[in-house]
């Protein structure tokens, strides 16, 4: 399963899940939150240490950002239920399985820079996520890039889908498909290392079909792992059969 969808699917299965005694749940939750934000902050620090000035400056802009953002996402549902969201543990639950995803994303700076020289063989292969829902699994073959983009955004978990295989022309590569005559073609964009991080920004124009009404698939997606085996020859097998949509 993708590791956006699982992590999504942990917080949607959380939140309904069996309460405990009011005060108990409360307490585990904000304990477990604790724990996850620690780490992440320890994590943090040690990249304002080890990453070059540059770097560490990216990191630091999108933190911020990312904070702002994980609290939207996790006192989205209290607010709805006009709950006090410290006083939710669903909100701390939320919280915290965001943070762990966010400790994973943190982490893959550490290899920020080192994907090989634009123009060697396997400069796009892995796993990259956006750290804001967004994950897309990448290979290159013959010239061709295989590639698989889910999105899953917003207290609403809008969900979008694309898979494909798009040409590849150095440091870019482009995916178009045209399901309608009286419509414009859909494009992803990706472009790999533009701006010396190691990362892939992906563009997106008349993605609609692939994708519910708030969900998008534009973003700077940083590698944070490698395709295992099986991985690889899912996403080579699911390209080659064409693109899926989103709800």
């Amino acid at each position: 399963m993708n590791e956006v969808v699982r992590i999504f699917l942990i917080v949607a299965i959380t939140l309904g899940s069996i309460p405990l005694a009011p005060g108990k749940e409360l307490d585990r939750a904000k304990v477990e939150f604790a724990v996850q934000d620690k780490l992440l902050n320890e994590i943090y620090q040690d990249l304002r240490k080890t990453l070059p000035a540059d770097l560490f400056a990216k990191v630091r802009e999108d933190q911020r950002r990312w904070i702002g953002y994980r609290d939207y996402i996790s006192s989205a549902e209290s607010k709805r239920l006009q709950k006090n969201p410290e006083d939710d543990p669903d909100y701390w639950t939320s919280a915290a399985l965001m943070t762990v995803n966010r400790i994973t994303w943190l982490k893959g700076w550490k290899g920020a820079g080192a994907p090989p020289s634009r123009g060697i063989p396997g400069k796009w292969d892995g796993i990259y996520r956006d750290s804001y829902g967004g994950e897309l699994q990448i290979v290159e073959r013959g010239g061709k890039l295989y590639f698989s983009l889910v999105v899953v955004r917003g207290p609403t978990f809008h969900s979008g889908a694309c898979d494909g295989q798009a040409e590849v022309n150095g440091s870019m590569a482009r995916f178009s498909v045209r399901y309608s005559p009286d419509e414009a073609p859909a494009w992803l964009t990706f472009l790999n290392n533009r701006q010396g991080d190691g990362r892939i920004e992906v563009i997106g124009e008349n993605t609609g079909f692939f994708h519910g009404a708030r969900a998008y698939f534009q973003g700077h997606y940083l590698r944070v792992q490698t395709l295992q085996p099986q991985d690889l020859e899912k996403l080579l097998k699911g390209s080659s059969e064409g693109g899926t949509t989103g709800e």
